[in-house]
């Protein structure tokens, strides 16, 4: 999912909590792509597992809760990059 960031700090589209968890996690994954400036994708792999690669890399499969772990792990390390 294609996510950008308005001036007032929002985002477009504006997160929707009744997504089915694929598009909610694609949402975030959209968030830390606009955050980090890296390109990441979300393969819904069926069966509650998704696959995530950021860039030429990836992880699969992995649980919901995994998946959002990794992309918080991404963010840091973005972040700590840049310091």
């Amino acid at each position: 999912m294609d996510v950008t960031r308005n001036p007032d700090g929002s985002h477009q589209p504006p997160y929707n909590p009744e997504w089915p968890p694929h598009l909610q996690l694609e949402w975030v994954a959209g968030v830390a792509a606009e955050e980090t400036g890296l390109r990441i994708n979300v393969i819904n792999l069926g069966d509650d597992k998704y696959a995530l690669h950021v860039g030429s890399s990836g992880q699969s499969p992995m649980s919901l809760s995994d998946a959002y772990a990794f992309l918080d792990g991404v963010q840091t390390g973005a972040r700590e990059a840049r310091r």
